[in-house]
This record gives structure tokens, sequence and C-alpha cells, in this order.
């Protein structure tokens, strides 16, 4: 058997880290706002809810996280803007095979989708990574060191990497 805690208020990372310390073979996350973003750094979310709820389950049970990155409001997540539907993944598991799991912890994560407008489709991204007050990073701002070797999109969709550069961690073109 495998006990369930309640989980809403943590770390992501935390929260799958003790459920599976709690015998749970099976975690996925998703972001709970309209974005549809991908948890690239768990450390960087929290979780807003769960299913099932506390309690204790075979260990077969599958945990299912809604999450919002960690600056963000359970109660008010980000919308998707009016100006069109954008998309950036989908969700992102961690564990669940019976052939063992990966080193990572991680089961992947993916970004993709587009975003229409009035002449036809265009390929603009929803910033994946964002500041801790919520923010797309430009080229040019410190990075966390977190995201060292990470990849997302500015504002406008165009990619940017954060890498050390003139003695800092910096987004870059």
């Amino acid at each position: 058997m495998a006990t369930v805690s309640t989980y809403a208020g943590w770390n992501l990372a935390k929260a799958v880290a003790d459920a599976r310390g709690h015998h749970i073979k099976s975690v996925s996350y998703a972001d709970a706002s309209e974005l549809k973003r991908s948890a690239v750094h768990t450390s960087n979310w929290k979780v807003c809810s769960q299913s099932p709820s506390a309690g204790t389950y075979s260990t077969s049970t599958k945990l299912a996280f809604k999450i919002v990155e960690a600056a963000e409001s359970c109660t008010h997540p980000p919308r998707a803007s009016s100006s069109g539907s954008s998309s950036s993944g989908g969700s992102s598991s961690s564990g669940g095979s019976s052939g063992g799991s990966n080193s990572s912890g991680g089961g992947g994560s993916s970004s993709g989708g587009s975003t229409t407008t009035g002449g036809g489709p265009s390929t603009t991204q929803v910033c994946s990574i964002r500041s801790n007050a919520g923010n797309c990073y430009r080229a040019g701002q410190f990075c966390r060191n977190a995201d060292v070797g990470s990849s997302t999109t500015d504002a406008a969709g165009r990619r940017i990497t954060c890498s050390y550069q003139s003695s800092a961690n910096r987004w870059h073109y």
C-alpha cells in the first residue's frame, strides 16, 4: 500500500520525491493555467491540486498534480492572451513503467504548439521558462543557476538560451 499526502502548496520537485518515497510509482503533472506550459525545472513549480486526494491506495495508483509556476497564484493562474490561441506542450510525467524509471526522475517534457493569426499559422511559442515574477525573459537579462543550459523563447517568440557570459548567467540569442 502507498500513502498519498496532501501536496497542495508544495514545491513540485519535493512533492514528486515525497510521493515516490511513499511508494507511488506513477506521478504526472500538468499546467493548471490556460497556457499549457511544460515544467522544464520541477523546482520552479508548485502543486495546486491533486488526484486522488490524501489517503492510502495501491502502489499502482496514478497520482496527478495540477501545477503553476512557483510565483503564480493557484486560484488565479495565468490566462491565455485574447489575441489567438497559444500552446506550449501539454503535460509531463514521472515514472509509472514496470521496466524501471530513468535516472533524471522525469518522464520527459515537450514544448510546441503554434499561434494562429488572421493570415495563417505561424510558429510563435509562449515562453516556457519565466522569471519568479511570471514574466518572459529577454536576451541580456540575468538567469537563475537552475536555468543554465536551458532554452526558452522570449515574448516575441525568439529562442534564447541561458549560459555563463560576462561574469554572470545571462539569457542570449
